[in-house]
């Protein structure tokens, strides 16, 4: 039928009542411009007033002029009104009644109201009603009332209902309605039954037939209409030849159609008007091979294949593509298989039995695969080839077996193809293997019983017994073994068939032990296999069916030593309960108790020591260790916690080697911590020494020494748990801690500082360094403040200078290590031991680093501690000219008038060592007393005199101290003061300038004339400046040279000639020097300019000459 849909008609239906719409809307649009604007179409209009009065005239008699006769009643009506809604009634003028025939009055009374009202009820109107009222308007030309119900039974018609509206549409000759019901029609053509269309007169449906169906013929066929074929035939008789043969979009042809619908007669029609009953498809296949392939035919209607067979069917047809005979499609049928296979049978002599398809399979076979059973019976009955395989090498009697699993069958089969149906082979395999392999008991018996060959090979080379048992199938193995299967023996790149039973399991290998001939399991392997694969229930198999527990290998070694050599404790320790002997070696010499403990066969060490051994047996030829030494070794401490529980030696020693060591230092040397500790734990010696062989080395070495230089931390942890000496020394006199320090093993050094005795800490090596002193000169800090923790005192300990470790540290200007012990609390006020009671402070004013002097101020030391020698900070930092130092202690209230042994105070110090930096510091403080002199009155000035060169700092000389003390004073002092501080004398009645004059300091000399000192001063020893001898005497000539004004005069009983003041001898002062002189040393008088004195004045004749001839000399 067609393709149409119904959402395809709505769609249609639509675009039509648009179109409509559109007309009205226009004639709408006429009409409304012939009427007044200005008035209401209803109220004013002609047409208005018209339909108005026609409304109120229904159900009226005024004027009413003529009676309708309907269904037995009366209904009064007016003739103008009828006239205009139809035309049936061409002249009413001389009639006075009309009658509506074959109409109910309630139909009628819908197209009354109709007519006057121009309505229609708007519910309650049943299709059936509907139907009715269109049915009066279409018999009596309602052209108004016709539109409205078709459009109203347009909108109703469905599935259910189309086929009787398209009855009625067709009946009354509504085309709008018809056409609209056929397209539904067509379009649910799959939902109806010919049930449905029984009714539907021949030509009604023929004509919806030829509008709405592609293939007329086909949908005739499907409602079994023969008398609408007879139209067909008739409309059609030049060209029924071609039709008859048409196929429809599926491919079926109206014969095949007809036979597959079961309608023989139409088919016989179609078979009269030359219908092909070999046509074949696109698929090649012809309607007798279709109908069977798609298996069309109800149980028991064999007759439909008759009628073709009977029509011409050729029965011989081979299908071009499959070759494909009617056997082989009837074969693949799964329906109606009896009735089909008895109608084969029948036509079988016109058929070819043995034919091969393209795949090779004859009907038989492919009956078979296909499970038609009945006809395959009825080919083997007919002597069928059942040998003959396809070309995947499937028989029928492998395709019953394996795939149908039928054996009454395959028995039939077998009977017919005698042992080579049984021997065939699929795929190079025989059938029986394939059973075994499919683990078929049932098939395989049948085979075997069937005399299948019981030891053929299938195309691996494996026998059936060898697939049963690696398919583990005990059941199949003794089926085999039980019709004299054979056990081969091994062949090149096989498994022994018996090594695969082993490895399924006991119950296999039992059934082989009970029913296998001929085996020898000695030589076979077996129970050295069975030991391999763990299989120790097979292991006890193979010994009770005759296996010897002693065989040996190609090196000589017993099955014992071989499952030793391979770590198999439990298949050595079932050797011995067995009976194997256990003083046997192996090809190296080693025994089977030296083997079981280097491999960690504590089962079977423990069943050996049972038996008897030496358990201090040595290994490597007695040259070695004990055998726990291999026990430890190779980690087997369930093996070692045995041996030692035996009594084994844990103090062995080798005979060999380098050194002469216990088993403790072995594992030393290869850092097998854990063995090491066991031993220790086990109660060996941990004081035990290693010694060289060679006898020039005298080195002995302790294990907690090697342990902690090897970092074996939690040997040194047991060693100090088992109390080993934690004091011995070795050849540089180190501890274990100090070992630790220099490797920097905290961890070891926490284990050594838990031992209850730490007497260790106070041992110094041979350089004298504790471990606490050496953790802090190599800045290992964090091991030191360990130390400090555990023994808090370690820090005071001193060397042989009596300094303790602050002492050292601030000496070496080492600033971490100060920090570091400060924060341990060490007492920083501590001083050293020996003669010189010095401070740390006193260290630290000597080294150039102030942070060191600041923190130990801060630590709490006293700035103002005196040393042995009677000198405080403030005088070392002086003495090393550090005026940083010296301003830092000044700032933290340091006293700078302290005096040392030399009654000297800071700045008597500092002039002494020429430390100008500090003199300038010192200078400028009020708190120092610049007068003060030391044991021998010399004062600042007086040391300053004495000076040279090298004392003071580069570019500073010993004036540049002369010139800072003359300007402090010169500041504060009276010029009597001043002038008296000048010309001080010491205890050898010494002046300054005497002293800088004496010591050949031009300078100095040069600075205190300056300041006004007295040149002619004499000391105790009566020497003065013009009396002392000197090599030459240019530097007094420079001196009195450069005088820039009169000195002050000197006093005293004698002159420098060596004449004595008295009342005699008068004493003069000569007025350029100012010195004391006699009147013969003075006999010259002259101006001295460079004084500015213009008058003669007396002057001594050494100054007479300079004055005259200048410093020539």
């Amino acid at each position: 039928m067609g393709s149409l849909n119904q959402l395809d008609l709505l769609r249609e239906e639509h675009l039509k009542l648009q179109s409509k719409y559109e007309q009205l809307r226009q004639q709408y649009a006429f009409l409304q411009a012939k009427v007044d604007p200005g008035q209401s179409p209803d109220a004013g209009s002609l047409a208005g007033e018209l339909f108005a009065t026609m409304k109120n005239l229904f159900e009226q008699h005024t004027f009413s002029d003529i009676v309708i006769h309907v269904d037995g009643r009366d209904v009064k009506c007016h003739k103008f009104l009828l006239m205009t809604r139809s035309n049936h009634w061409n002249d009413l003028e001389g009639l006075e009644s009309v009658e509506i025939k074959d109409t109910s009055f309630e139909a009628f009374e819908v197209v009354y109201r109709w007519m006057y009202m121009d309505v229609l009820p708007r519910s309650k109107f049943s299709n059936e009603l509907l139907k009715e009222v269109c049915q009066i308007a279409f018999r009596y030309h309602f052209s108004g009332l016709q539109a409205r119900c078709v459009q109203l039974l347009k909108a109703r018609v469905d599935v259910s209902n189309c086929i009787s509206l398209y009855e009625f549409a067709d009946v009354e000759n509504v085309i709008d309605l018809r056409d609209y019901c056929g397209a539904v029609v067509a379009a649910h053509w799959s939902e109806f039954k010919p049930q449905q269309f029984a009714h539907l007169p021949a030509p009604s449906l023929f004509r919806l037939l030829k509008k709405n169906s592609h293939h007329v013929l086909h949908s005739i066929i499907q409602l079994n209409r023969e008398d609408v074929l007879l139209l067909y035939f008739i409309e059609n008789d030049s060209k029924v030849s071609a039709l008859v043969n048409a196929i429809d979009q599926t491919g079926l042809s109206p014969l095949e159609l007809a036979l597959t619908s079961g309608h023989i007669n139409m088919a016989n029609q179609l078979l009269s008007k030359n219908a092909n009953c070999n046509a074949v498809d696109e698929a090649g296949k012809s309607i007798l091979a279709r109908m069977i392939e798609k298996g069309r035919f109800v149980s028991g209607d064999v007759f439909a294949c008759e009628f073709l067979a009977s029509a011409g069917a050729d029965l011989a047809f081979v299908h071009e593509k499959t070759r494909s005979t009617l056997l082989h499609f009837i074969a693949s049928s799964s329906s109606n298989q009896n009735a089909m296979a008895e109608w084969a049978e029948s036509r079988l002599k016109e058929m070819s039995i043995d034919s091969t398809d393209a795949k090779g399979r004859t009907a038989v076979l492919l009956s078979v695969v296909s499970g038609n059973l009945p006809l395959a019976r009825v080919l083997i009955n007919n002597h069928a080839d059942v040998v003959k395989a396809d070309g995947e090498s499937r028989s029928p009697l492998s395709v019953a077996l394996f795939e149908r699993n039928d054996l009454d069958l395959s028995a039939q089969i077998v009977k017919l193809g005698g042992i080579s149906a049984v021997n065939h082979r699929v795929d190079k395999e025989s059938l029986l293997h394939i059973a075994v392999k499919r683990d078929s008991l049932d098939i395989s018996k049948f085979l075997l019983e069937n005399n299948a060959m019981v030891d053929v090979e299938d195309k691996s080379g494996a026998t059936p017994l060898e697939v049963a048992v690696r398919q583990n199938n005990a059941g199949m193995v003794n089926l085999l073994l039980t019709y004299g299967a054979s056990v081969r023996p091994p062949r090149s790149g096989q498994n022994y068939i018996l090594h695969t039973a082993v490895s399924k399991g006991a119950q296999m290998l039992k059934v082989f032990a009970e029913k296998a001939k001929d085996v020898d399991w000695s030589a076979s392997g077996v129970l050295s296999y069975a030991l391999d694969e763990k299989a120790l229930d097979c292991a006890r198999i193979a010994v009770s069916a005759g296996a010897q527990v002693e065989s040996k290998d190609s090196e000589g070694n017993t099955l014992l030593i071989q499952r030793i050599l391979q770590s198999d404790d439990a298949g050595a320790t079932f050797l011995l309960e067995q009976g194997a002997k256990h003083l046997v070696k192996d090809s190296h010499g080693r025994s089977c108790f030296e083997l079981a403990a280097f491999y960690g066969l504590i089962n079977t060490l423990r069943v050996i020591c049972g038996l008897g051994v030496n358990i201090n047996e040595r290994t490597g030829g007695g040259f070695g260790y004990t055998v726990l030494k291999h026990a430890l070794s190779e980690g087997h401490y369930d093996c070692a916690t045995l041996l030692v529980s035996l009594g084994c030696d844990l103090e062995s020693v080798t005979a060999d080697g380098s050194f002469i060591q216990t088993m403790l230092h072995h594992f030393i040397d290869t850092a097998d911590e854990k063995a090491a500790v066991f031993l220790v734990q086990n109660g060996c010696n941990g004081n035990a020494t290693r010694a060289s062989r060679d006898s020039g080395d005298e080195k002995e070495e302790v294990a907690l020494h090697r342990a902690v230089a090897a970092g074996l931390n939690e040997l040194v942890a047991a060693l100090v748990t088992a109390k080993v000496n934690l004091n011995w020394q070795d050849a540089q006199g180190r501890t274990a801690c100090h070992i630790a320090i220099q490797e920097k093993n905290a961890e070891a050094l926490s284990e050594l500082l838990k031992a209850n005795d730490v007497s260790f800490l106070s041992v110094r090596d041979k350089v004298g360094q504790t471990p606490f002193s050496l953790a802090v000169v190599t800045k290992e800090h964090s091991l030191a403040a360990a130390i400090v923790e555990r023994q808090p005192h370690v820090a005071l300990q001193t060397n042989g200078n009596g300094e303790n470790l602050l002492h050292t540290s601030v000496k070496s200007n080492d600033l971490e290590s100060v920090l570091f012990l400060l924060s341990t609390h060490t007492d920083a006020t501590r001083v050293t031991t020996d003669g010189s009671k010095r401070s740390a402070l006193h260290y630290a004013a000597n080294v150039d680093n102030e942070l060191i002097l600041r923190n130990l101020i801060l630590a709490g030391c006293d700035v103002g501690l005196t040393a042995a020698d009677g000198s405080t900070a403030l005088h070392v930092a002086v003495r090393a000219n550090r005026p940083v130092h010296t301003e830092i202690l000044l700032e933290n209230g340091a006293d700078p008038n302290l005096i040392d042994e030399r009654r000297e105070n800071a700045l008597l110090a500092a002039v002494r060592c020429g430390s100008v930096d500090c003199v300038k510091v010192l200078v400028a403080n009020a708190n120092v007393d610049s007068l003060a002199v030391n044991k021998n009155a010399q004062s600042a000035l007086h040391l300053c005199a004495t000076l040279t060169g090298e004392k003071v700092p580069p570019r500073s000389s010993p004036a540049e101290i002369c010139d800072l003390l003359l300007r402090r004073e010169a500041g504060r002092l009276s010029d009597k003061e001043f002038g008296a501080f000048v010309d001080l004398r010491d205890a050898d009645g010494n002046t300054a300038l005497l002293l800088a004059y004496m010591a050949g300091n031009g300078d100095v000399c040069r600075c205190l004339l300056r300041g006004g000192a007295t040149m002619g001063a004499r000391n105790a020893d009566g020497a003065t400046m013009f009396t002392y001898e000197t090599p030459t005497r240019l530097l007094l000539f420079r001196l009195l040279d450069s005088l820039e004004r009169e000195p002050r005069w000197s006093d005293g009983d004698m002159c420098d000639c060596g004449v004595r003041f008295s009342i005699t001898v008068r004493k003069h002062h000569c007025r350029h020097c100012g010195r004391l002189v006699c009147a013969k040393c003075s006999e010259v008088t002259m101006p001295i300019a460079k004084f500015g004195e213009e008058k003669r004045v007396r002057v001594c004749s050494l100054c007479a000459e300079v004055l005259t001839t200048g410093c020539v000399r």
